[in-house]
């Protein structure tokens, strides 16, 4: 196989002009094509709790409970709430885009072809934050009201004595949070009042108080960059935060190199010279990037950021992953100034690596899952959600800053 590097020849000049390219390396596509997503959603989780990549405006913390909570009021039964609730939340998307809002609204584009609904999309961060005081999945609660109902007003059927066996009913939500508008989405659309962004940072602050989320939010720090890493605040946190963010930092800028030599690979399969040219110069960029920080990567305490990753309870890290993980960084630092002195070592690697993950499915071993390659799968640098926590953070600061 073609020697990936040996062409690379940097003087100083053009080393310095590289470094400035290296932001070309930036949101393209995070598939997770090498099974390393469960490491990643570990530290995504306990960076931001309650957040996911499809989540848009902090807004929605409120919209969907007000739904709910007025589902709940006019005693909706269970077998027609989910319907009821989906259309309110398709006459909401209409609402606010009548009023001028896009960015962010759920549905502008599918309306009511909308495959996740913003109740579901939320659903898990209300209850991380606070806002849910139910405990189970949304159907359980859909299920759930007719008993609901019932004990509250001390009518219990046999029938709820059954769900009671297995459920406590309390009530669903905290009992703080902020009145509805009379019809939403109300005058400020997907902006959030004063009053609503301090409710939101004080469920932060007792239900998530140590995450990074939090702390940046009551800094009130405009979340900018590609990275949170990038961001001057940074300097501004605790010695405890800031190592968090180092170990996410150094994970993601690692594991690109993986993604990015898996896609070299299929380009030589595929035999585009095209491609190739193009994946070695991404790769020259990765090489530099790596360089540029390595006494961080050789001094990386792994079995800290092991410990810090298995901290996340609710994500299960198979231990082959770990494996993998474990000596592809290995791979790497033992020669960090010339990365591809390894270049055989690491494309076999990378080679028994998709296989293990995708068996025939493997673009690298089937023609026709390679036919199927678009030109770039999972280049992107892992960013732990935050193209999407960076505007939830804006939409509190500046609500806060009202």
């Amino acid at each position: 196989m073609a020697s990936i590097f040996s062409w690379v020849d940097f003087s100083d000049e053009e080393r310095e002009k590289m470094i400035q390219i290296i932001r070309q390396l930036r949101q393209q596509d995070t598939i997770d094509e090498l099974g390393i997503g469960s490491a990643r959603d570990s530290i995504a989780n306990i960076l931001f709790p309650g957040t996911t990549t499809i989540q848009t405006r902090a807004k929605y913390m409120l919209f969907v409970p007000w739904i709910l909570k007025k589902m709940e009021k006019n005693r909706v039964p269970s077998e027609k709430i989910s319907q009821r609730v989906k259309r309110e939340e398709v006459k909401l998307c209409n609402s606010l885009l009548e009023v001028g809002f896009k960015d962010g609204v759920i549905g502008a584009i599918s309306g009511e072809g909308l495959q996740r609904f913003p109740s579901s999309i939320y659903w898990a961060g209300l209850q991380t934050w606070g806002i849910r005081k139910f405990r189970g999945s949304l159907n359980d609660y859909y299920q759930g009201l007719n008993s609901y109902y019932h004990l509250k007003k001390g009518n219990i059927t046999r029938d709820d004595q059954e769900v009671l066996l297995y459920r406590s009913f309390g009530e669903n939500w905290d009992e703080g949070f902020p009145k509805s508008p009379e019809e939403l989405p109300g005058k400020e659309g997907l902006d959030l009042t004063k009053s609503e962004a301090q409710y939101l940072l004080e469920k932060l602050l007792i239900n998530c108080r140590e995450s990074l989320l939090t702390k940046i939010i009551n800094l009130r720090k405009t979340a900018r960059k590609d990275f949170v890493w990038e961001n001057t605040f940074i300097d501004k946190l605790n010695n405890d935060l800031q190592i968090k963010v180092m170990h996410a930092q150094n994970f993601s800028e690692i594991m690109q190199g993986a993604a990015l030599v898996y896609n070299y690979l299929l380009a030589e399969k595929k035999e585009s010279e095209e491609l190739i040219n193009k994946y070695k110069e991404k790769l020259a960029e990765w090489q530099i990037a790596m360089s540029s920080r390595a006494e961080i990567f050789l001094n990386w305490n792994l079995e800290h950021f092991w410990n810090l990753v298995y901290s996340e309870l609710t994500v299960n890290v198979p231990s082959r992953t770990r494996r993998f993980i474990d000596q592809w960084i290995e791979i790497v630092l033992k020669n960090i100034d010339d990365i591809f002195v390894n270049k055989n070592e690491m494309e076999k690697f990378i080679y028994a690596r998709e296989l293990e993950v995708k068996g025939r499915r493997s673009r690298l071993r089937n023609p026709d899952y390679l036919a199927k390659w678009s030109g770039a799968a999972g280049t992107g640098q892992l960013d732990y959600r935050w193209h999407v926590v960076d505007k939830i953070i804006n939409d509190i600061i500046r609500g806060l800053n009202k």
